[in-house]
């Protein structure tokens, strides 16, 4: 596996590391064979959050015996100092470890909220973890390179993570900037939660080549980016581990005209895409699973899987999103700022039965 310096921390991380978001609502035991299978690998850059349902403990399982070599970052998206001094002796109690190698401000998304976890001794409390012993770095991560620009002119964060794949490009200043002040980069969101792979599904169905990309050719593009360090694909299970992993063994050279037609496919994607991160669920009052609504039209208009996109649909979510009021929770909460109503009614018309 290749390694790159992570900015200011001084540590020399895998390129490919593990998205921690998948296992934390998935199968327990897959979760855990996949993290130590990615190990086995060569991947030693492990990210979670606080917010990742079960991740940390499934992670904590996983890397019993194993901690000597790993970078274990997570990240705490509480709004006081307080709260996150908490959150922290939480993850470090459910990761089972003694200390927390790079921890993140998490989803700081907009100017005003940055400028609140600053005055609301966020930033303190991290701080004063680390003088104790329990953190050992500071990052931010957010979905808005703006942002996050002016996050690291601040000169407090050693570390950004930030969303970069074939179909999101606004990094050029980020980068940049990042690469100036030595501050180390972590892409999340490569694959674009899933939509820049070729499913299992369309491999079961014999129509994989109706794919945009594939998991080596979108990780390729993201790490031929010298400004990263790692990118952090989400996985679940060994099968994507060792799909996604080997994208990390071989040096990510690119010309420019591959990246170029690379992208031109990706923007041909027929329907808008969903990072996959599950949040608007936890906003959801009548518990709409939103990203598997959007997967299966995605299914249905990229790969033309018609049948079996409106059957699950049918069979699964057509009466729950009947329920939704357009209450616009599930908005507040969505990185990508899909108008998640919107997107959900057009679904609706297309997989429905009333179709």
């Amino acid at each position: 596996m290749l390694q790159r310096r992570l900015g200011q921390t001084h540590f020399d991380v895998s390129v490919v590391g593990f998205g921690g978001i998948p296992v934390g609502r998935g199968d327990r035991e897959e979760g855990i064979k996949a993290i130590r299978r990615a190990i086995e690998l060569g991947v030693n850059f492990i990210d979670t959050a606080r917010s990742y349902w079960e991740s940390e403990a499934i992670i904590g399982e996983a890397i019993k015996g194993m901690r000597d070599g790993l970078f274990i970052s997570t990240k705490s998206h509480f709004r006081t100092g307080r709260e996150v001094a908490e959150s922290i002796k939480t993850s470090i109690r459910l990761l089972q470890i003694d200390k927390v190698d790079l921890l993140l401000m998490h989803a700081v998304d907009s100017e005003e909220e940055l400028e609140y976890r600053l005055k609301m001794g966020v930033l303190e409390a991290v701080k004063e973890a680390r003088e104790a012993g329990k953190v050992d770095h500071v990052g931010i991560s957010g979905h808005q390179p703006r942002v996050l620009v002016k996050a690291m002119k601040t000169g407090e964060f050693e570390t950004i993570m930030a969303p970069y794949n074939l179909r999101y490009e606004e990094t050029e200043e980020l980068f940049q900037l990042a690469q100036e002040l030595d501050v180390g980069v972590i892409a999340m969101k490569p694959l674009a939660g899933g939509f820049l792979t070729v499913p299992a599904e369309a491999m079961q169905y014999g129509v994989a080549e109706r794919a945009v990309c594939t998991a080596e050719a979108a990780l390729r593009f993201v790490l031929s980016n010298p400004a990263v360090a790692t990118a952090i694909p989400g996985m679940a299970n060994v099968a994507q581990v060792e799909r996604n992993v080997p994208a990390g063994t071989v040096p990510a050279e690119m010309s420019l005209e591959e990246k170029r037609l690379l992208q031109e496919r990706a923007r041909s994607m027929i329907y808008p895409t969903c990072m996959q991160c599950g949040y608007c669920l936890i906003e959801c009052p009548n518990e709409i699973d939103i990203k598997d609504v959007f997967r299966l039209r995605n299914f249905h208009e990229q790969f033309g899987l018609v049948d079996y996109a409106r059957r699950r649909y049918q069979e699964q979510y057509e009466d729950k999103v009947a329920l939704c009021s357009e209450c616009m929770a599930c908005v507040g909460r969505c990185p990508a700022q899909l108008d998640i109503p919107a997107e959900l009614a057009p679904a609706d018309t297309i997989l429905g039965a009333k179709r």
